[in-house]
């Protein structure tokens, strides 16, 4: 490992704008704490600019290697006593799976996040690196390609190639003007706006539809990328449109849908 890796996966500038905008205005109102930082009341706040790619491409060359001897490497090119450098450790499960398990002779490893279970490791197209249960010897996961083209070709005969309109999916009314849509497994919070008419001579209103991607007019939706192009059928009333949206955690959904 080269002995600069902390500071070239680190010492990176924060993305996000230079302006932060004026917070005087809220800090001001009635509204604001009693205790406020320097940095409360400002919009579009910095985040974080790591760059992993090193990383990823030296735990790549690791490959055949004893984890043991690799996760030694890495404590010893990286302080965990620094707090900026103890973050790098973070990012290490991201790359490599080392809860892996052995039953029947085949290598499981965990799925997805909220599904807290385990499947087969010729199943998972999230796995890239593993150690091995038995050996403790950092591999490849060899199935990798092969476990991504069979979730492309199931999303596919679900949802329909990307050249097509893939079909329509549930959705719950909420009020007069919010309704949550489920698309590609998550739910999305959307609220509905009425597509005005045309006055005289003008010509026909054009409104951007943000969950179907296109533009809408009272004649319908122009191409749309997501469900159909009829107002009617997508949201269950004709003549309007998603003016925005905003994607629902867990939680939330949980609460409502149980």
């Amino acid at each position: 490992m080269r002995e600069d890796m902390d500071k070239v996966i680190v010492e990176r500038p924060r993305g996000g704008w230079r302006v932060q905008g004026d917070g005087r205005p809220w800090r001001n109102s009635r509204e604001r704490g009693s205790h406020l930082g320097m940095r409360r009341g400002y919009q579009h706040p910095k985040w974080l600019s790591e760059n992993l790619q090193p990383l990823k491409r030296w735990l790549h060359k690791q490959v055949h290697r004893p984890w043991d001897k690799v996760w030694s490497e890495l404590c010893e090119g990286i302080d965990r006593r620094n707090t900026v450098q103890a973050h790098i450790f973070v990012h290490i499960d991201q790359f490599v799976e080392r809860q892996a398990e052995l039953r029947a002779g085949e290598v499981w490893v965990p799925g997805r996040v909220w599904q807290r279970s385990l499947v087969p490791l010729r199943e998972s197209a999230s796995v890239e690196l593993f150690v091995h249960p038995a050996t403790g010897i950092l591999l490849p996961n060899r199935h990798l390609q092969r476990a991504k083209r069979q979730r492309k070709a199931e999303r596919a005969e679900r949802y329909g190639s990307s050249d097509t309109v893939r079909p329509y999916a549930p959705y719950h009314v909420i009020d007069a003007v919010t309704q949550w849509h489920r698309v590609d497994g998550a739910w999305w919070e959307v609220r509905l706006a009425r597509v005005p008419e045309a006055r005289g001579g003008e010509a026909e209103p054009r409104h951007y539809d943000v969950l179907r991607r296109c533009f809408v007019t009272r004649k319908g939706c122009e191409a749309p990328a997501f469900g159909s192009a009829d107002a009617r059928a997508m949201y269950g009333r004709p003549h309007v449109y998603a003016q925005d949206m905003r994607r629902l955690g867990r939680v939330e959904v949980r609460s409502r849908l149980g």
